[in-house]
């Protein structure tokens, strides 16, 4: 029951900030629903981590995207939205991942001129979700499994990550830091 309700609260706060065009509220969103998934290896939870980490990324692009009919877009999401927490609260879980599943349809339908990039939004989705599950313990060919990617996608994934991570975490020597300080004083 916890995870029902843990589910409808996640569902109402990613139609508010869908609705108030809020990508990085969305974004947070979809990480807390990744740890309830890591938990409960569920694929209905992976899936809506996934819908709504897309979503934010959708909104940051809006204006590249040039999605017409936008305001058209974020109705139909919602209405979507509202139906999936319906669903769930009467206990129709395969209508819930039918109506997730929708979500997902409808981002790579919105513009057909776009679609190829609409997809590797989503793609790159499913890859991120996967890391993050990876990060909470789950093997690299439980979480490829349970999000239908290679474990070659999320293996360089990861190491882009580190390599990435262990750059910015490089400390600079004494003398170099000695001669950028001069550097900006000068």
């Amino acid at each position: 029951m916890e995870e029902i309700n843990h589910t409808i609260d996640i569902l109402s706060r990613v139609k508010i900030a869908l609705e108030e065009q809020d990508s990085e509220k969305l974004k947070m969103l979809s990480d807390r629903t990744i740890h309830s998934a890591s938990v409960y290896q569920h694929t209905d939870s992976i899936l809506l981590a996934i819908v709504t980490y897309s979503l934010s990324k959708i909104l940051e692009r809006k204006e590249k995207l040039e999605i017409k009919n936008w305001q058209n877009f974020i109705r139909d999401i919602s209405n979507l939205l509202d139906n999936s927490i319906n669903a769930i609260r009467n206990g129709k879980y395969k209508l819930f991942t039918i109506f997730l599943e929708k979500i997902e349809q409808k981002m790579q339908d919105m513009s057909l001129e776009m679609k190829p990039m609409i997809l590797e939004v989503i793609k790159k989705a499913y890859i991120n979700k996967a890391s993050k599950i990876y990060e909470h313990g789950i093997s690299v060919a439980k979480t490829t499994k349970l999000l239908g990617i290679s474990p070659w996608e999320l293996t360089e994934y990861i190491a882009e990550k580190e390599n990435l991570h262990l750059h910015l975490n490089k400390t600079i020597d004494i003398r170099n830091r000695a001669q950028m300080a001069l550097e900006f004083l000068g």
